[in-house]
C-alpha cells in the first residue's frame, strides 16, 4: 500500500513522519520541487543576520532517508485521479499511489497591482530572502535608504522589526515604510490590545506607518498610493497576502476561494483517498475555520496519516479539530532586537 504526499512543508513532514510512526510496512513517497525543507516563520530574521539560510533549512533526501520513505525531487504537472496517478517533470514519469495527501502550500500574491511582481522583493521562500538581503547589502550606508515593506500582517511586522536591527548594526541611516491597506497594523488579528503595543514598539524604533494606504501602481523607483501620494524607494518588500498554490489551479477537485475544500476528516470531499493538509486546504468547523499557520500545519498532518491508518484497518475516520484559526488566532510575533509579542485569544 502505497501513500504519496505532494509538498513537503510542514503539513506534509508531518504526515509523513506519523505515517512512518504508526506503520512499518506503509510505502511513503514524498514530492517536491524543492530539496531543503525551510522553515518559512523565521525567514524574515535572515534579513538581521541573526540565523543564516543554512540554519532554516534541512535536506529532504536525509528527511525521507530516515524513516524510510523515497523522495523524488520534481514538479506535479497533473494527477489522474481516476488512475490514481502523479504526473511529474515533463509528464513522462507517473508515479501511482493508493493514498493521496496535497500539502503544496500556498504562493506570494501581488493582487495584479501593476509593476509589483516586477520590483519588489519578498521573504516567502528561502530564496526569497537570500535574495533580498543580498541586495540589502548592495544598498549604500553612506546615503539615506527608503525601503518600504507592503503588508503589516505577522510577515510584515516582523520583517520591519528585523531591518531596523540591520541598518542599526549597519551604521545606516534608513526610512522604513510599513504600509498597510487595513485601518490597524496585524489586521488578522483586528484586536487593539495586541496592535497597539506593536504599533508603539515599531515606531519607538523609527518606522514609519501608513495604515489605510493602498498600493494603486509601483514604478522603477516610487511607489504610487491611491489618493496619488507617492513613495520614492530604494528596495520594495512585498509581505501583503498568499493565494494558492499554482497546481491547485489544473485540479479539478472541489475548492473554495481557490483552496481545496475538505471535509471534517480532512478528505476531499467525494474522494475517499485524497486528502488536503496545511496551507492548501480549506478547513471549516464549528470552532471556526483554520489558519494558515504551522500548528494548524502540523495538527492537520498529524490527523490525516492518523485517518489513512484507519482507513486501511476499515475503523471510522476521526474529525479534525482546529486549535488557531482565522477567528481566534494565536501567534508568537518576533518584532527583532531580543523583543516578540505572543498572544492568545
Amino acid at each position: 500500500m502505497k501513500v504519496l504526499i505532494v509538498g513537503c512543508g510542514f503539513a506534509g513532514l508531518e504526515a509523513a513522519k506519523e505515517l512512518r510512526k504508526r506503520s512499518r510496512e506503509l510505502e511513503i513517497a514524498m514530492i517536491d520541487r524543492r530539496t531543503r525543507f525551510e522553515y518559512l516563520a523565521a525567514l524574515p530574521e535572515i534579513l538581521s543576520a541573526k540565523v543564516s539560510p543554512a540554519e532554516l533549512s534541512a535536506d529532504l533526501n536525509k528527511f525521507a532517508a530516515k524513516i524510510n520513505a523515497e523522495f523524488i525531487n520534481a514538479e506535479v504537472v497533473a494527477i489522474d485521479f481516476t488512475a490514481k496517478i502523479v504526473k511529474i517533470g515533463t509528464a513522462e514519469r507517473e508515479i501511482p499511489y493508493d493514498y493521496l495527501v496535497l500539502s503544496v502550500g500556498a504562493e506570494q500574491t501581488f493582487f495584479g497591482i501593476p509593476g509589483a511582481e516586477e520590483h519588489s522583493y519578498s521573504v516567502n521562500t528561502l530564496d526569497g530572502a537570500r535574495s533580498t538581503k543580498e541586495t540589502l547589502d548592495t544598498l549604500d550606508p553612506t546615503k539615506k535608504i527608503n525601503v518600504a515593506v507592503i503588508g503589516a500582517g505577522l510577515t510584515g511586522v516582523e520583517v520591519a522589526g528585523e531591518l531596523v536591527v540591520y541598518f542599526e548594526a549597519k551604521g545606516a541611516s534608513a526610512r522604513i515604510c510599513l504600509v498597510e491597506m487595513m485601518p490597524q497594523v496585524l489586521p488578522a488579528f483586528a484586536r487593539e490590545n495586541l496592535a497597539n503595543p506593536v504599533r508603539k514598539n515599531l515606531t519607538g524604533r523609527g518606522v514609519e506607518i501608513l495604515t489605510e494606504t493602498a498600493v494603486q501602481e509601483v514604478g522603477d523607483d516610487a511607489i504610487l498610493f491611491a489618493g496619488g501620494a507617492k513613495f520614492q524607494y530604494d528596495i520594495i518588500i512585498w509581505t501583503a497576502g498568499i493565494k494558492p498554490n499554482t497546481l491547485l489551479q489544473i485540479l479539478d477537485l472541489p475548492k473554495e476561494k481557490g483552496w481545496l475544500k475538505v471535509d471534517s476528516d480532512l478528505r476531499v470531499p467525494g474522494h475517499e483517498a485524497i486528502f488536503a493538509i496545511g496551507d492548501t486546504a480549506y478547513f471549516e468547523s464549528d470552532k471556526g475555520r483554520s489558519g494558515q499557520n504551522v500548528e494548524e500545519a502540523e495538527g492537520q498532518g498529524k490527523v490525516a496519516a492518523e485517518n489513512i491508518i484507519r482507513a486501511l484497518k476499515g475503523e471510522r475516520l476521526k474529525s479534525y479539530r482546529p486549535k488557531n484559526t482565522i477567528q481566534n488566532p494565536r501567534a508568537l510575533i518576533s518584532l527583532g532586537a531580543d523583543k516578540a509579542v505572543i498572544f492568545f485569544a
